[in-house]
């Protein structure tokens, strides 16, 4: 069966990353000159690094949770996913703990990178090789072994802003990974959503924008929950045609006022009614103006109705004060805080 190729994770945030190099006057470059947006480890010791490497976050990764099993009456087992877990994340600090990339240094005592590497438990983590010495066989070797991702020249990992993108195309890597378990349990096909080209380049985009650091795939509306630094939130609303006329529909049978009707039908209106519906209210109006926000059309697979719906009401228990990236690296900064602090060990 064909399946169509997911171009935009079902979610993304922040993560950390390490670099492990004897050279301590690169590692105090790096430190000093790295944007203080990012999580970031440096280790010369590879016995410390190592270490710290291979301590499990006490957080399950978000596919894992989102699955369920249960059993029906012949004893055969029902596996489920519950993509109303994903928004559920941004309730937890720790997701921000998770280590996406390790850049380690070939020729190092004791460790040397190549150890380092066969050592590393984690399968998910991105792993890159930085040296001076290594030729471009012994990088293949490497590469055909399942040791590296990435090959990096040493004179190129000096270059912060060349590294930086190479971190950043690796970390993406990370999240990509885990749509390939995805495939087989959204329905055999992912959302539309997540297919659509046209919607990954408008997502990225947007958060560019909006200066938004993190997403994850939400539904009713269908759409994405975005965060920025801070934690302040925007709800995406992306409407594919069904979705568009099934909204149109609930004006209808509610009896929406003729000027929200018409914009429904236009496109110019796009409702979000997240904890809030028309079906709620019996003898009271429904307060249809609280609920819709202009939208546009956009032209992908097919006509997508968007509209943004800034800091929208949810249904989760979220406090930015302990659950956005920038009290994540305020704790880290802090040194009774209890979590690792960022820079070189």
């Amino acid at each position: 069966m064909h399946v169509r190729p997911f171009k935009l994770a079902p979610y993304y945030h922040p993560t950390t990353f390490c670099v492990v190099d004897d050279n301590e006057r690169f590692l105090r470059s790096l430190d000093l000159e790295m944007p203080a947006h990012l999580s970031f480890r440096g280790f010369s010791r590879s016995e410390p690094a190592l270490d710290w490497v291979n301590t499990p976050v006490e957080l399950t990764p978000l596919v894992d949770r989102c699955y369920t099993m249960r059993r029906d009456r012949d004893g055969q087992a029902i596996i489920h996913f519950d993509s109303s877990r994903i928004e559920q994340e941004i309730r937890n600090p720790m997701r921000f703990a998770r280590l996406s990339v390790a850049l380690i240094d070939y020729a190092m005592p004791s460790i040397n990178g190549v150890q380092f590497l066969e050592r590393m438990r984690d399968p998910y983590t991105r792993r890159g090789m930085i040296t001076g010495v290594a030729d471009e066989k012994f990088a293949v070797q490497l590469f055909n072994a399942g040791l590296i991702h990435r090959f990096i020249q040493k004179q190129k990992a000096t270059d912060l802003d060349a590294l930086l993108r190479c971190v950043d195309e690796m970390q993406q890597e990370y999240f990509q990974q885990y749509l390939a378990r995805l495939r087989y349990t959204l329905d055999l096909d992912p959302p539309l959503i997540l297919g659509d080209p046209m919607i990954a380049e408008y997502v990225e985009q947007l958060m560019a924008e909006e200066r938004l650091v993190e997403y994850y795939l939400v539904d009713d509306p269908p759409g994405l929950l975005l965060l920025r630094s801070d934690g302040s939130v925007i709800r995406a609303i992306l409407l594919d045609p069904a979705a568009q006329r099934a909204q149109q529909e609930l004006a209808a049978r509610f009896d929406a006022p003729p000027a929200i009707r018409e914009g429904f039908a236009n496109g110019t209106l796009v409702g979000h009614f997240t904890g809030d519906t028309p079906a709620l209210y019996h003898d009271e109006p429904f307060p249809w103006e609280d609920h819709v926000v202009p939208s546009l059309y956009r032209q992908g697979a097919v006509r997508w109705q968007i509209g943004l719906v800034h800091d929208p009401a949810m249904d989760i228990d979220y406090d930015p004060a302990l659950s956005s990236y920038d009290a994540y690296l305020a704790a880290r900064r802090d040194p009774h805080s209890g979590h690792a602090q960022s820079g070189k060990a």
